[in-house]
């Protein structure tokens, strides 16, 4: 075997190493074996800001049958199913509850549909004050019926908006509008977590029934208000920081909802922004109820822990392997 002891006037110590050893160190020094370590994983892509949105009464069909290139666009950008499903009863409040609370209605109480301010408030934590007490988050609701109010409160760092549909011009384009309009107003701390309400659809459905011309327009109006919404991110160089989730909290038959049929417990769920695969079909189960944990999954808060049933989407990430489950949530397998 050679000898790696070359002379010297020092005292030199003869190493002896196998043949085959030193043709692969001739060959490292070479650069002709790659031993290099693996290239790190990329590191996690997190939201600034994500914009919840609910298109009251949206069924999925509809997005077959309308034109809806904002909603077209942010499927092609983003992952999406629509073949999620919300909770019993398919009602808007119990429903916005769930999607807020993390919870099954059973669990979170709000099982009424109308304003009774007696009621008071879900006592169930909401997506905004886990976001504000783990992640410093403020936030922004701006509501297109008032009986949601059972589920928002008021709060130092939440700027509330109600437009009641009942009310003349409080429509999906003014809503969108406000929105935008607070933020550039806002001094005290701006918005990071957006929760709009939009109500065109469902009450075009209850007057002249799902699925019939005029519903598919309000359908087609909303998609052009979401547009306007996501122009103005764009306009206040937001757009690119941002997570944009669109649901809806049932679908409809005939002029009505509120049943376990398909129709109604069947629903669109979308997300498109920093970190989530583009042009994805979501293959798991998915149900309002996650919506929760997957906002705060966008944000990147895994710190924080609350007894909920939200499960984070998680396949919809581009950073899946190396993702870290939040405290209450599996760990994805």
């Amino acid at each position: 075997m050679p000898s790696l002891c070359a002379h010297s006037r020092e005292r030199c110590m003869t190493v002896r190493v196998p043949a085959q050893w030193l043709f692969r160190l001739v060959l490292i020094g070479a650069g002709l074996v790659g031993l290099q370590a693996p290239p790190a994983a990329a590191a996690p892509v997190f939201a600034d800001n994500v914009v919840v949105i609910m298109v009251d009464g949206l069924r999925p069909d509809a997005l077959k049958h309308a034109k809806v290139p904002t909603l077209d666009g942010l499927i092609k950008r983003g992952a999406s199913t629509m073949k999620a499903r919300t909770v019993e009863p398919s009602l808007t409040l119990p429903a916005f509850a769930s999607m807020m609370s993390g919870l099954p209605v059973d669990q979170h109480g709000v099982d009424w549909n109308e304003y009774d301010p007696p009621r008071g408030f879900i006592k169930s934590p909401t997506l905004f004050e886990i976001a504000s007490f783990n992640g410093s988050k403020w936030g922004a609701a701006f509501l297109n019926k008032e009986k949601l109010l059972h589920v928002i409160k008021q709060d130092r760092r939440l700027l509330l908006n109600v437009c009641s549909s009942n009310e003349p011009g409080c429509n999906a384009k003014k809503i969108t509008g406000d929105v935008i309009a607070s933020y550039k107003t806002a001094t005290e701390g701006k918005p990071a977590l957006f929760v709009v309400q939009l109500a065109d659809a469902d009450t075009a459905g209850h007057d002249q029934g799902w699925m019939s011309k005029p519903y598919l327009k309000a359908v087609e109006e909303v998609d052009r208000a979401i547009g306007t919404l996501i122009k103005g991110f764009k306009d206040l160089g937001l757009y690119d920081r941002t997570t944009f989730i669109v649901t809806t909290d049932h679908g409809g038959h005939a002029t009505t909802h509120g049943t376990t049929m398909a129709e109604d417990m069947t629903i669109p769920w979308i997300a498109a922004g920093p970190g989530i695969k583009a042009g994805y079909a979501i293959k798991q189960p998915v149900s309002l109820i996650d919506t929760a944990a997957t906002v705060m999954r966008a944000f990147g808060i895994t710190d924080y822990y609350v007894e909920w049933k939200s499960r984070p989407i998680e396949e919809i990430f581009v950073d899946r392997a190396g993702a870290t489950a939040p405290s209450g949530a599996e760990k994805p397998s």
